[in-house]
């Protein structure tokens, strides 16, 4: 078994951005990693046979499953594993191609591809209804999920929250991949440097090593192919009708990376059942700089 370990990170205070005094706070453990095997059924669609994972709470509770974000994985999810795991059976999966989950076979997965990758995770641990916590990159896989495979997500709690595109220039898309290729390209251990991007102004040097040591697990192949998953043709609104259960979006005041107007608001506005809180003195990982006050809101949101 793997265990990872980091020191110190900060919970957001409920004052605002301007007159917090940040209290640092010991960083729970994490779960060991787990390994399940990827349904026989379903290996062609993988370079090899397994799927990685972390997992905290009761086997005979509801199970909450985290989706982590492009350059992250389970390990992003230390504070919900520790705080959301009274009540519920939490689940931080490894996506494919991050941590020792197998890659895709695809070079360009597109919404289908990730939802069904989901899906064989999910019959990999016998799971048939699930509530669904994801960032960014995770909120589209959640999004495609809930599409493709309809009534199975009973509630859904989304950060940093990506609403999709379509028709996208040829051009824009390859510019976009050579930019993400060159952040990659020294490596994963490199890519930790790009932190700064993912959180606020306010963040603590605490905070900000914990976010990159995450990054620095990411694998550039895996990356990649999540990040030209993206750039893919998919629009929630056009499938809005699908995502009706009822939907949490956090957003951090400063996500510079998916903006709010354009992204959550979007969201807000075109799902039936969905709420939109905004935390001021947050970034694009606001379960990270404020777990404290993320974990609250889901568990009432999960109790509700």
């Amino acid at each position: 078994m793997i265990r990872f370990a980091l020191l110190l990170v900060v919970t957001l205070m409920t004052l605002p951005a301007s007159a917090q005094a940040p209290a640092a706070h010991a960083v729970p453990p994490l779960p060991e990693l787990r390994l399940a095997a990827i349904p026989e059924a379903a290996r062609p669609r993988y370079t090899g046979d397994r799927f990685s994972y972390m997992e905290a709470g009761r086997a005979d509770a509801p199970p909450l499953v985290l989706l982590h974000g492009v350059g992250a994985n389970a390990m992003h999810w230390r504070f919900q594993l520790a705080g959301l795991s009274e009540n519920r059976r939490v689940i931080a999966w490894n996506a494919p191609g991050y941590i020792l989950t197998d890659n895709l076979v695809k070079e360009s997965p597109d919404c289908r591809d990730y939802s069904d990758a989901l899906a064989d995770f999910l019959t990999a641990l016998k799971i048939d209804r699930l509530e669904i916590m994801a960032n960014s990159f995770g909120s589209r896989v959640a999004q495609c999920f809930a599409n493709y495979h309809p009534g199975v997500v009973t509630k859904m709690v989304l950060t940093g929250s990506a609403v999709g595109q379509r028709g996208m220039p040829e051009e824009e898309k390859e510019r976009i991949i050579a930019l993400r290729q060159q952040q990659v390209a020294s490596g994963g251990y490199g890519f930790g440097a790009r932190v700064a991007a993912l959180l606020s102004a306010q963040v603590t040097p605490e905070t900000a090593a914990l976010v990159r040591d995450v990054l620095r697990a990411t694998n550039p192949k895996g990356f990649m192919q999540a990040v030209r998953f993206g750039l893919g043709d998919y629009y929630t609104p056009d499938f809005a009708e699908r995502l009706a259960m009822p939907i949490l979006l956090i957003q951090g005041a400063e996500d510079r990376v998916n903006p709010t107007e354009t992204n959550a608001a979007v969201l807000e506005k075109a799902l039936p059942n969905a709420r939109l809180v905004v935390l001021d003195g947050a970034g694009h990982l606001p379960e990270v700089e404020a777990p404290g006050r993320v974990n609250d809101l889901v568990m009432a949101f999960l109790a509700e």
